[in-house]
């Protein structure tokens, strides 16, 4: 058995770690229902030594002794099969699953922001989704630019070391105590678990004194993760260095769903107004917010330059909305039916004030006062007002509409015409004014 786990890992196994780890938990870890003579937690239950248990072959022999093939490269992307990947094996609903008493994986809006009704609760629905990271895509990069990773490994072992990675749903108040995720440079320790100055792995540390956590679902007074009074960040991994190893201005990933290469991030530069830098980064807002609380009365003591971590956003596996994105935000529900028009803006305004907020309108998700008027409450709006419509809302960018009237708006431009990881304004031509809108 001790073999079958030291070909599984890219060195020899520890133990130690696997007995702390999810999978090798006496008390929760993997325990397939079909191998009755292996107490749980023992390797035999992802590790066919021989081929066959109980004199009946797996269908092997497949990579690593395990009991199924790691990954079906034929798979079909947002359509996946327990078959595809092997931990979906065990990571499905309870019906199918491997896993004695089924396992339950809710998402991250509903685990740790506390949202009632995310509708998923296993791994490999979530990934049918909508929206979802490709298998296939995170596995063809992994084995280029990963060193631990090989052509017979799994995608989820990109993000996961299976022997380390710990139960992080058993604790959202302190998912940083339990992590499941490490960092494909250091594949053989755990990411988030070093909460210390030395170690720096929570988003406290990230960019310090500049992370607020959002609101949890519903309410004013708790924050994520886990609806506790924590707001800074120090009970949740630094998942802003974790995603970047990969999403950096660096790398060229391409995404087969999109047919192109993905917009590079650049979270860590300050480049100011005009850039680099994302402005949810640390390259964070130096004029002026239109923002809702709690960070407009942020409890870590600033009213601009907040650097977000991704998964305030962004689901890391798939979402019923598009780019991965919530279906819970600050605190309220998020639901985004495509991606033209201003669709995007239903998430912004769980953050930003749009005209409902200010009481200029009863309709949520109109933007005209923060971008245009300079009344003391949006004092940053960088565009004329009425009267000047023409130039921006009209042909392809505001559906035709070419100037303001009493009775009326412009048709709204396209949230990402402007608002997209690494972009300004220059989309408005001649009306830019250059700065990061991002």
């Amino acid at each position: 058995m001790v073999v079958a786990c030291w070909v599984w890992m890219s060195g020899p196994a520890k133990a130690g770690p696997y007995w702390r780890s999810a999978h090798g938990s006496y008390s929760a870890g993997v325990k397939r229902g079909s191998r009755t003579l292996y107490a749980r937690g023992n390797c035999a239950h992802c590790h066919d030594q021989h081929g066959y248990y109980g004199g009946i072959s797996n269908g092997g022999p497949f990579s690593f002794a395990l009991f199924a093939n790691p990954f079906n490269t034929n798979a079909s992307p947002g359509n996946y099969q327990k078959a595809d990947a092997f931990c979906f094996h065990c990571h499905t609903n309870a019906t199918d699953s491997e896993q004695s008493g089924g396992i339950t994986n809710e998402d991250y809006a509903k685990t740790f922001g506390g949202y009632s009704s995310s509708g998923k609760n296993d791994i490999l629905s979530t990934f049918n989704q909508t929206s979802y990271h490709d298998l296939e895509d995170v596995y063809n990069y992994a084995r280029t630019n990963f060193s631990f990773f090989t052509q017979r490994s799994s995608p989820c072992v990109a993000c996961h070391n299976p022997h380390l990675a710990k139960r992080v749903k058993a604790d959202p108040a302190n998912p940083s105590a339990n992590t499941a995720v490490s960092l494909p440079s250091a594949h053989d320790d755990l990411w988030g678990d070093g909460a210390t100055a030395t170690e720096r792995e929570t988003m406290y540390y990230f960019y310090q004194g500049h992370y607020q956590s959002p609101y949890a679902y519903g309410g004013t007074n708790s924050y994520e993760p886990g609806g506790t009074t924590t707001y800074d960040g120090s009970n949740l991994p630094d998942y802003a260095t974790f995603c970047t190893e990969c999403h950096n201005p660096n790398t060229t990933i391409y995404s087969s769903q999109l047919g192109r290469n993905l917009i590079k991030i650049d979270w860590t530069t300050q480049g100011g107004e005009a850039g680099p830098g994302d402005k949810h980064g640390k390259n964070s807002a130096t004029t002026a917010l239109s923002i809702k609380a709690p960070y407009s009365s942020a409890p870590i003591g600033i009213t601009m330059g907040f650097a977000l971590s991704c998964t305030d956003c962004h689901e890391p596996h798939g979402s019923p909305n598009p780019y991965l994105i919530r279906t819970e935000v600050n605190g309220v529900q998020v639901t985004i039916s495509g991606t033209s028009g201003n669709q995007i803006g239903y998430l912004c305004r769980a953050c930003h004030k749009d005209d409902q907020a200010y009481g200029t309108t009863a309709t949520p998700n109109r933007w005209q006062h923060v971008h245009h008027c300079t009344d003391g409450g949006a004092n940053d709006a960088p565009y004329p007002g009425v009267g000047m419509c023409g130039g921006c809302h009209s042909g392809g960018g505001g559906g035709g509409r070419d100037r303001c009237t009493s009775t009326g708006s412009p048709t709204p431009i396209p949230c990402l015409n402007c608002h997209m990881h690494g972009k300004d304004d220059g989309w408005l031509g001649g009306s830019s004014t250059g700065r990061r809108c991002f």
